[in-house]
């Protein structure tokens, strides 16, 4: 095993220090438009005779130029900002345009997203990413649910055209966290996915610690506060169940600007029962595994409640279902944000998370965190703190936690991390210890009793031609010891290979070694195939996995498809099959949705797996700004079909303050 470890560890080495040569920043002065841009989808000069102007695209990686490039203007005005893309496609009848609707995922389609940061401290950067339908994504910093009243959206206009394609937007500054009225400079960058040549462009090479190339724009005029509007959403849903009979339940959400740039969000009674949950894969692992978060109330401000590290001191999968919660997050200045959550389920269990992070620089920063809560009577705490920096193509950070628990006395956990980025290669070492008792009952930290080290690199290659898109090789080595250094705990030695065709085909390999407490060897092995890669409607997915796991012989066998046959209807089937100690396990998870329009829909899925066969379908009338309604038959997340039929309504109120 060491072998392997050594030989990463040099493969790291080969990858080099040197650093790239960073370019001047680009800076724009003015952008003020007197007459606002008639959103059409038709990008007129003279409508953006006044707004910055700038060119070209160019690898992120290598900061090579790209084959087609495309023509950006940026302007405002007192109440909105101005974006539009002239893009060069020398096949326009291959633009991939999907999506037609708002605040949705543009995975899969040609897209721009101009990258907009107020503050011009480089750390808060919002998302706002456009296709050639105008169908829109965006992603506020801090993260934001998905309700329109509280998410905020904008609008965007695009076509095809002869040359390739175009779009324009129109973005309101009160979807932002702004840093107060008066002038202000902001950094910007833009990014293209270029689905044709299965490429992603930016307008500025930041990557390789370059963060000094993102584009700033100067003396931009920046609104004033807009009077406080309390936003409140209550919900209330009856219906009838197979069991309880007659059900009826109603709660309320809330949002709140205390200050320009920190917000409260509050709800009681949440609904939880009818947001459809992730499924976990039948995926082998040595160790408990979460399935991902859906529920809105955790993905309001979820960047503002985690660290870089693993100490994993919260994972909000940890709280069920509650009566009451709250959280504040948000910005304390320019180079400081906050985040406080509280949940009180009474008499039973109650959480408290707080979160601060000062940014020192665009490179350098500190996180500080606490998590306490209780269940039945017994107190769990736990706290960390860690420091990152970095230098030219380098990143390092340490982190140190502590937990202390009523059933299990005190513990610690300790890290370090090392990375190191250079055009399409990546590397990192990490150095991890952490005692038996290290225990963050509301976090995610299944390895305990250990200390080692690990490491991983890669290095990828993008032929300019050829049938080669791109291939590459990443690697996994890990050694750690138990706390004491007594036994072995984990050691791990991994190979990935990939490359995609021009056709959209991509094989990918893994051979791996590994042991886990000194027992029996895991040697597996095996390969996967997608076509076309990347696209999410139209695609297929076949995996294969052999090996001995605990010296007994492993196999996973795994198939999935997404099919589109019609631009409205949306169909999704996989399956898996795992053989592990001569028993067979299966899962198959099958979805459909169908779009009457951008705001209605009829959506379903069936589950079925080991202890699990689940059906429901849903009516849904969402996504727009006023009333929701949702037709619920079953229930989505119950382990078997549940015989009930639920109406819940939401309905929107606002309140100025």
């Amino acid at each position: 095993m060491r072998w392997a470890v050594v030989v990463l560890f040099v493969f790291i080495a080969t990858l080099g220090v040197a650093q790239t040569a960073s370019t001047p920043t680009r800076e724009f002065v003015g952008g003020h438009l007197d007459r606002p841009p008639t959103l059409d989808g038709r990008v007129e000069a003279d409508e953006y005779r006044d707004a910055i102007r700038f060119d070209g695209l160019v690898d992120p990686n290598t900061g090579g130029a790209a084959p087609e490039g495309g023509t950006f203007y940026l302007g405002y005005d007192s109440r909105f900002v101005y974006f539009a893309a002239r893009l060069i496609d020398k096949q326009p009848n291959t633009i991939q345009a999907t999506e037609f609707r708002t605040n949705v995922s543009l995975s899969g389609n040609d897209t721009v997203s101009l990258a907009l940061d107020p503050f011009g401290t480089l750390s808060d950067f919002n998302g706002f990413e456009m296709n050639a339908r105008g169908a829109t994504n965006l992603e506020i910093a801090g993260g934001r649910a998905a309700k329109r009243e509280w998410l905020g959206d904008f609008a965007a206009k695009g076509r095809v055209t002869p040359e390739g394609w175009e779009v324009e937007a129109r973005i309101p500054w009160s979807v932002l966290r702004l840093p107060g009225r008066g002038v202000h400079d902001l950094r910007f960058n833009v990014y293209r996915n270029h689905r044709r040549l299965q490429r992603s462009y930016a307008w500025a090479q930041t990557s390789n610690g370059l963060v000094q190339n993102y584009g700033r724009w100067k003396a931009v005029d920046l609104p004033a506060n807009q009077a406080p509007t309390l936003q409140l959403l209550p919900y209330a849903y009856g219906g009838a169940d197979g069991k309880k009979g007659i059900v009826a339940n109603s709660g309320l959400d809330l949002r709140y600007p205390l200050t320009r740039d920190l917000d409260l969000v509050g709800t009681a009674n949440p609904d939880f029962r009818n947001v459809e949950r992730g499924v976990l894969s039948l995926d082998f692992s040595y160790f408990e595994r979460l399935a991902d978060e859906t529920r809105p109330f955790f993905l309001e401000g979820r960047d503002y409640f985690g660290t870089y590290d693993e100490s994993g001191l919260f994972a909000t999968q940890r709280i069920g279902n509650f009566d009451l919660g709250a959280k504040v997050f948000g910005k304390q200045g320019a180079k400081t944000d906050l985040g406080v959550l509280v949940t009180q389920d009474f008499g039973k269990e109650d959480a408290v998370v707080a979160r601060a992070r000062h940014q020192i620089d665009p490179r350098s920063s500190w996180v500080a965190q606490y998590v306490g809560g209780g269940t039945d009577g017994r107190r769990n705490d736990a706290v960390a703190g860690e420091y990152r920096k970095g230098y030219g193509n380098w990143d390092f950070d340490a982190a140190l936690a502590g937990t202390q628990d009523d059933a299990r006395g005190g513990g610690y956990r300790a890290s370090g991390r090392a990375e190191y980025s250079r055009d399409r290669a990546y590397a990192q070492l990490v150095y991890q210890e952490a005692t038996k008792d290290y225990l963050p009952r509301l976090g995610f930290s299944p390895e305990t009793d250990k200390r080692g080290f690990s490491s991983y690199a890669q290095e990828n290659w993008a032929p300019s031609r050829g049938r080669l898109i791109d291939y590459g090789v990443g690697g996994y080595a890990a050694y750690e010891r138990s706390y004491d250094l007594s036994r072995p705990f984990h050691e791990e030695a991994d190979f990935f290979p990939h490359a995609t065709l021009a056709g959209g085909l991509r094989i990918s390999g893994n051979l791996g070694w590994s042991r886990y407490f000194g027992g029996s060897s895991d040697q597996t092995y095996g390969f996967a195939l997608q076509r076309p890669a990347g696209d999410p409607y139209r695609r297929w997915r076949v995996a294969y996995e052999t090996g001995t796991r605990g010296g007994q012989p492993y196999r996973d066998v795994s198939f999935g498809a997404a099919y589109r046959p019609l631009p409205t209807l949306q169909l999704n089937a996989s399956h898996q099959s795992t053989t592990y100690f001569g028993v067979q396990r299966d899962q198959t998870i099958l979805s459909a949705n169908y779009d009457l329009d951008q705001y209605h829909s009829f959506g379903g899925r069936i589950v079925t797996g080991p202890g699990i066969s689940n059906v429901y379908a849903s009516f849904r009338q969402a996504g727009n700004r006023g009333a929701e309604y949702y037709l619920i038959l079953g229930d989505p997340n119950a382990t078997h079909f549940r015989a009930s039929l639920i109406l819940k309504a939401v309905f929107p109120l606002s309140v100025k303050v």
